[in-house]
């Protein structure tokens, strides 16, 4: 049975969704003012993560992850660049995206935007202001943290031991300092002359960050989510304030498992601006592939902090090599002509472990996502794999346990690219195969070698054996 670990009890649960079969799934977006960092993208792929393996078990997946289009940061920075908000917004909202798909991050089911449910978020703040957890303010609408008995449940900041200042008006803050937070925000004087308000029956004004969250996961998910996820960092004051927010307003629990991933280090250091070491994603993927990249994301437990160097990096590239060798080897004797016919004391074993290895990848990813120990077992298979794929195997009884590698593999994520190779690409290298061939008959080597190091490049091998030539795709 998949456990979890919610951060909010402290403990790993049995995971039981609010509606059997159906699992409602909220990851915090991007705020779309810089394109996103590997950081960021560690969250993303978790995420990913989760839904794939939760499809795997069964479950209908409803998946949300809003894009933060409206805060201090996007007005500031889209100022700086004198251009309107919405077109620096939409920028970026591209380029993360991209990036998701160059990362082969399934996309979610719904992306909302913060500036397309401000008429919610009005709402939302009418029915906070009429239980009396709310209250108007010159410079906008606060919450009353008071108010909400459960205040710092989720953070365990106890709130008897730090001194609540008045109120806060920055989307973000420190991170000991309970206080007071806007929920809607009147609009400045510059804000005004760049058309960056809404009305409201406050002013002119717009939404501060931690309502959009509450607002929009509401109106696609329901009143209670099975799930909600984000980065560490999120914890306080940003999820905290939701469950203020949503639980003040509906009385019901908000949310029944909160996942949060670990931040992600520089060369032992933390990312930040000061230390001149944050790497975008579209860096570290002209260095690395997107697979090596993901491979690094999920060789630790989500809830471990990882540390982003060259030489783990290239390890990750070296074992996904491996890992796709074992594709290559396999598709390459599944091309072969039938070995062995027969189904023996040799096939029993081979499909034996496979299914044993199974269970141990499943054990692993069951036991709150355990993706290191997953990723041990499916370089376990591979071996198993290469040595029954090099014999004399039978077809059949291979192909059985090549379905299942590959089933495995795509729950993570890796090597799902090499099936756009296809039919057609398939025949093609095959042609180019036999043009080669004949070259060598004929001794143009030069003309030959020349084909080998140019489908080198782009990451064709040929291997010259006593069978012939046989090709495969590099990982």
């Amino acid at each position: 049975m998949l456990k979890l670990y919610d951060t909010l009890t402290r403990e790993k649960r049995p995971f039981v969704p609010l509606e059997p079969g159906k699992v409602r799934m909220y990851v915090c977006g991007p705020t779309v003012y810089a394109e996103p960092h590997i950081g960021n993208f560690r969250v993303f792929v978790m995420g990913d993560v989760v839904r794939r393996w939760l499809e795997y078990r069964g479950y209908d997946v409803f998946y949300v992850m809003n894009i933060t289009d409206i805060d201090d940061k996007t007005i500031r920075d889209s100022g700086r660049e004198g251009v309107t908000l919405k077109e620096f917004t939409e920028r970026y909202t591209r380029i993360f995206l991209q990036g998701l798909d160059r990362m082969n991050i399934k996309r979610a089911t719904l992306y909302p935007k913060a500036t397309e449910h401000i008429d919610d978020m009005i709402k939302f703040i009418e029915g906070l202001l009429k239980k009396g957890l709310a209250y108007v303010a010159s410079d906008g609408v606060y919450y009353d943290i008071d108010k909400f008995p459960g205040y710092g449940k989720l953070s365990r900041i106890d709130l008897s031991k730090v001194r609540k200042t008045e109120r806060m008006l920055a989307d973000e803050y420190d991170k000991e300092s309970p206080q007071d937070f806007a929920l809607w925000k009147r609009s400045t004087p510059e804000e005004l002359r760049r058309g960056i308000y809404y009305d409201s029956p406050w002013g002119p004004g717009r939404p501060g960050w931690h309502i959009e969250c509450s607002v929009m996961s509401q109106k696609y998910l329901g009143e209670t989510l099975d799930i909600h996820m984000g980065g560490e960092d999120l914890i306080f004051p940003h999820h905290e304030n939701e469950i203020a927010q949503s639980e003040g307003l509906t009385g019901k629990p908000f949310v029944r498992y909160w996942l949060h991933v670990a931040f992600l280090k520089i060369r032992g250091e933390k990312m930040s601006k000061s230390l001149g070491n944050i790497i975008r994603i579209s860096e570290a993927l002209r260095d690395y592939s997107p697979d090596a990249l993901r491979y690094f994301y999920l060789s630790a437990h989500y809830r471990r902090q990882i540390d982003y160097t060259d030489e783990v990096m290239e390890g990750a590239e070296a074992a996904v090599r491996r890992l796709g060798n074992t594709l290559s080897i396999v598709e390459d004797a599944l091309r072969q002509p039938e070995e062995k016919l027969s189904y023996d004391d040799e096939e029993q074993r081979f499909l034996e472990e496979i299914k044993t290895l199974k269970h141990r990848f499943e054990a692993s990813m069951d036991d709150d996502l355990d993706t290191h120990g997953a990723i041990d077992a499916l370089h376990a298979m591979s071996k198993t794999l290469n040595t029954y794929a090099e014999g004399r195997p039978n077809k059949g009884v291979l192909l059985r346990g090549y379905e299942v590698y590959r089933r495995l593999l795509s729950t993570l994520g890796l090597l799902e690219r090499r099936e756009e190779t296809g039919e057609l690409l398939e025949r093609a290298l095959n042609l180019i195969v036999e043009v080669r061939e004949r070259l060598r008959a004929e001794r143009r080597y030069e003309l030959s070698d020349w084909i080998r190091e140019e489908l080198r490049s782009i990451g064709v091998i040929l291997e010259d054996t006593p069978k012939g030539t046989r090709w495969r795709i590099e990982a």
